[in-house]
C-alpha cells in the first residue's frame, strides 16, 4: 500500500503563533495613506507591509475607511492638542496654533498630513472618515478641555475653521504669501482669532443658546 501523499499548506501573513499587532497595522496604514493617498492605497498592500493576512486587517478595523480614520490618530494626536490647551508658554490660541502647525511642519508628519487632507477633500469615504475623526476625537477632546457642552464644541469648531483653512492654503494649495511666511509669523497672525473663539464671552461671539 502506497504511503499517503504529503500535503503542504501555504502560510500567509504572519508566522503561526505570532500575535497580530494593531499598532503595526496602523503604522503601515499611516505610511501607505501618507504616500499614496486614500484611493490608491489597498488593504492588501497595508497587510503586506504589516506582515499580516488581509483578512486580519478587516477583522481588526472593519473597513478601509475605519482604518483611515484610526490611522489619523498617529498624526493628529488629540492628547497633544489638549496638553497645549492646558499648559505652556503664551495664550491658549498661541499654544494651540503652534502645536497644530508643528504637525504640518514636522518632517515625519508633513507629507502624511497633506496626502490625507487631499484625500479627505476628494474621496467621499475618506471625507466621511476624516469628518468622523474630527468629531469623535479632536473636537470632543478640545470641547472637553473647555468645559464640555455644545457651546464649547461650537467654540472648538470655530477655532478649527481657522486652523484647517490655514493648512489648506499654506500646505496643500501653497498660496503665497501665507505659504512663504515663517511658521512663527503664521502663529502670531492666527493665534488671536483662535484665542477669541476659545475664550471670549458667548455674548461677544454671538453664540446661540444650544
Amino acid at each position: 500500500m502506497a504511503p499517503p501523499a504529503k500535503t503542504t499548506s501555504r502560510r500567509r501573513g504572519r508566522r503561526q503563533g505570532e500575535p497580530v499587532s494593531r499598532e503595526a497595522v496602523l503604522r503601515a496604514a499611516k505610511q501607505r495613506f501618507g504616500v499614496e493617498g486614500y484611493e490608491k492605497t489597498t488593504l492588501r498592500a497595508i497587510a503586506n507591509d504589516a506582515h499580516v493576512d488581509p483578512s486580519m486587517v478587516l477583522y481588526l478595523f472593519g473597513s478601509k475607511a475605519e482604518l483611515f480614520r484610526e490611522s489619523l490618530r498617529l498624526i493628529i494626536d488629540p492628547d497633544a492638542l489638549i496638553a497645549a490647551l492646558a499648559d505652556g508658554d503664551g495664550d491658549i490660541g498661541t499654544r494651540m496654533v503652534r502645536t497644530y502647525l508643528g504637525i504640518w511642519e514636522h518632517q515625519d508628519t508633513a507629507a502624511s498630513m497633506v496626502a490625507m487632507l487631499v484625500s479627505a477633500t476628494s474621496n467621499p469615504d475618506a471625507h466621511e472618515a476624516f469628518r468622523a475623526f474630527m468629531q469623535s476625537y479632536v473636537l470632543t477632546a478640545v470641547a472637553g478641555a473647555l468645559g464640555g457642552g455644545e457651546q464649547a464644541r461650537l467654540r472648538a469648531m470655530l477655532a478649527a475653521t481657522n486652523l484647517v483653512g490655514t493648512a489648506i492654503l499654506r500646505y496643500v494649495m501653497r498660496v503665497p504669501p501665507l505659504a512663504t511666511l515663517p511658521a512663527d509669523d503664521v502663529v502670531k497672525l492666527i493665534a488671536p482669532s483662535v484665542t477669541r473663539y476659545l475664550t471670549a464671552s458667548a455674548q461677544e461671539l454671538g453664540l446661540p443658546e444650544l
